[in-house]
């Protein structure tokens, strides 16, 4: 009961927030899944903040800046809600007024129907890896998990989950996803194993909603949007990664958050809900090393985008460095040394060679067909080749150059850094890479095979 409290509380804070930004037009179920997974984030800042940054290990405090931010945003919604009520009464005094309650217009269908249904069936598959596989994997409780244990559990001794001993944790990694677990704990009062468990069974949920809502309200086909959802969530190896408590699912789904919250923007004229989608964005750079790589080449591709209206940006650039203070503080006062990196292109005893770049794109090749993947990338291809020039217009070019960049930095961390073989380090760690872009992949092959010609 305990940590439904704290999805409430996830929720009710950034459902207020995308109230403000986006107080029409917007899908109901679709909000109410963006203000999950915003809350989400804003639990693991407020972690942040308190437990790292002020040293502060009074679990009162984590949670009370949640609910004093709820406080807050509801006096500014309802003050913002009065102004909207007067000046719609103004205008038209006999008319009745829409979009200008507390909670907004909110109105659910049949379709409604079906794509909560669609959530529900997967969610059966994601509770049974989950029930079976509660410690996550390896990577869960050697560190992200650990990380976890010893923010909540270690009190002032929290640093030594940087201790350069332990840089087979990746000591260096920003620490969101487990701070958004110690806030569940802070709220719970102790430690409790299933807390993570079912973070990452509602993380995958979040996911795959986004997409299918996010997809019908550009598209407005709804069962090809379920079958999106579905081909996605539904992979063996999508629901083995997102059970397995990995970070690679919170990268996958701020992602897909964060260019969703552009194309409806986009779509609707609503330039506010790109503040959102900035604020995203800063939150995934805070998921893990490559999330901030993905974090800077989407938002530099954004700005760049958005470069025309001179105060528009600046309103996108403001929300995108506040997002991302958490992870600028972290990796200048907190991040130690990456242990496990050897330049190999200065190297002497392992140096970087043209074979090994080689090996890297021939297994790349490989990955992509094989049987774990249902042929998964063979619709991508199939997709892109049918919305052919309508993939690079606009903020669905900015996705598509973003993901092609962000594929070339992690190809050339590969080949530069020769600290680990580099069979093994594909064989475990390129799947997952893979699997975090499957959802905005999809997002922008589905948006442009729908969208209009110029």
């Amino acid at each position: 009961m305990v940590y439904f409290l704290g999805i409430l509380i996830s929720l009710a804070a950034g459902f207020l927030v995308i109230r403000l930004l986006a107080p029409q037009r917007l899908d109901p179920i679709l909000r109410i899944l963006l203000a999950l997974a915003l809350g989400l984030g804003m639990d693991g800042t407020a972690a942040f903040y308190t437990h790292i940054l002020f040293n502060q290990f009074n679990r009162w405090i984590p949670v009370g800046l949640m609910v004093l931010g709820i406080l807050l945003l509801s006096f500014f919604l309802d003050k913002n809600v009065r102004e909207q009520a007067s000046k719609s009464t103004k205008k038209a005094k006999n008319k009745p007024l829409k979009n200008t309650t507390f909670w907004g217009e909110i109105k659910l269908t049949q379709a409604h129907a079906w794509g909560l249904l669609t959530l529900g069936v997967l969610a059966v598959p994601l509770a049974i890896g989950a029930h079976y596989f509660p410690l996550g994997g390896w990577d869960a409780w050697s560190c992200w998990g650990l990380k976890a244990k010893f923010i909540f559990l270690g009190h002032e001794n929290w640093k030594d989950a940087l201790a350069p001993g332990l840089w087979r944790s990746n000591t260096q990694y920003p620490l969101l996803w487990p701070l958004i677990n110690v806030w569940f704990w802070d709220l719970g009062g102790q430690f409790n194993q299933a807390v993570p468990m079912f973070n990452s069974i509602i993380i995958a949920l979040l996911t795959a909603g986004i997409l299918l809502f996010g997809l019908w309200e550009l598209t407005g086909m709804l069962f090809a949007s379920i079958a999106a959802a579905v081909i996605v969530t539904a992979l063996p190896l999508g629901v083995l990664f997102a059970t397995s408590q990995y970070s690679d699912g919170l990268l996958g789904l701020y992602l897909l958050s964060a260019f969703m919250s552009f194309l409806l923007a986009e779509k609707y004229d609503l330039p506010k809900l790109k503040i959102l989608g900035m604020i995203f964005l800063g939150l995934l750079s805070f998921t893990k090393s490559e999330g901030l790589v993905a974090a800077g080449i989407a938002a530099l591709g954004l700005f760049w985008h958005e470069r025309s209206d001179k105060k528009e940006l600046k309103g996108l650039i403001l929300a995108f460095f506040i997002a991302l203070l958490p992870t600028i503080i972290f990796t200048l006062f907190f991040a130690p040394k990456n242990e496990a990196f050897i330049n190999g292109l200065t190297s002497m005893d392992k140096p970087a060679t043209w074979d090994r770049l080689l090996f890297i794109l021939a297994y790349t090749g490989l990955e992509f067909i094989r049987p774990q993947w249902n042929f998964f990338w063979l619709i991508v291809i199939g997709g892109i080749l049918l919305a052919g020039k309508k993939l690079w217009r606009s903020t669905l070019g900015v996705i598509g150059l973003t993901l092609i960049l962000y594929m070339g930095v992690v190809t050339a961390y590969y080949a530069v850094n020769t600290f680990f073989a580099i069979g093994w380090w594909l064989n475990t760690t390129l799947s997952r890479i893979l699997f975090a872009l499957v959802p905005t992949i999809t997002l922008w092959v589905g948006s442009g095979l729908r969208s209009k010609d110029a």
